[in-house]
């Protein structure tokens, strides 16, 4: 044995280098073990990393919620535009025809057309549009554009055919007035 070296000093020496590689072995808890600290565990969620997502969530609710009763409130007719006033009146002008509705016809028609002396009884409107129906089928529209409208006065283009004769298309110039504050299909 070397002088200065007992068994003992060995024996300790040797348990300070396992105890010194076993604590090197043993992973930093602040370290990856690359040498680069770990970051700190995300904090819980708490409810106010979220008030600004649930306040936008409330006003979004409460302007659907206005929406929905706006439209419950206000009349379908009030929410038209004029244009789809106009076609609205158009569209009732030629259901009167296919439906034989001469009631309907009328309520369709402006004052002027009401009192011309050209405006059909019921029994021509009956007979001719029944004949119209039993040569050609129903009258079907399948557009109307060109809707202009200029104050209590508009027109349009109404594209229309009659349902067996899908072949042979129309295209027919209406006038429609507002007479009380409705719009009506005249001729003048």
């Amino acid at each position: 044995m070397t002088p200065g070296i007992t068994p003992s000093s060995v024996v300790d020496r040797l348990r300070g280098m396992a105890q010194g590689a076993s604590d090197r072995d043993q992973p930093d808890p602040g370290d990856r073990g690359d040498g680069t600290p770990v970051d700190e565990p995300p904090a819980a969620p708490s409810w106010r990393n979220a008030l600004p997502f649930l306040v936008a969530l409330g006003v979004v609710v409460v302007a659907a919620v206005g929406i929905g009763i706006s439209y419950l409130v206000r009349p379908a007719d009030d929410r038209m535009s004029t244009e789809a006033h106009v076609q609205h009146a158009i569209n009732n002008a030629y259901t009167a025809r296919n439906d034989l509705d001469y009631a309907k016809f009328r309520d369709a028609t402006c004052a002027a057309d009401l009192s011309s002396t050209t405006f059909p009884s019921e029994s021509t409107f009956l007979g001719d549009n029944r004949r119209s129906f039993d040569e050609n089928g129903h009258i079907v529209i399948p557009e109307i554009s060109g809707v202009t409208v200029d104050g209590d006065r508009a027109t349009a283009q109404v594209h229309w055919h009659f349902d067996e004769k899908s072949d042979q298309n129309q295209v027919t110039e209406m006038v429609v007035v507002r007479e009380d504050g409705d719009w009506k299909v005249c001729t003048s």
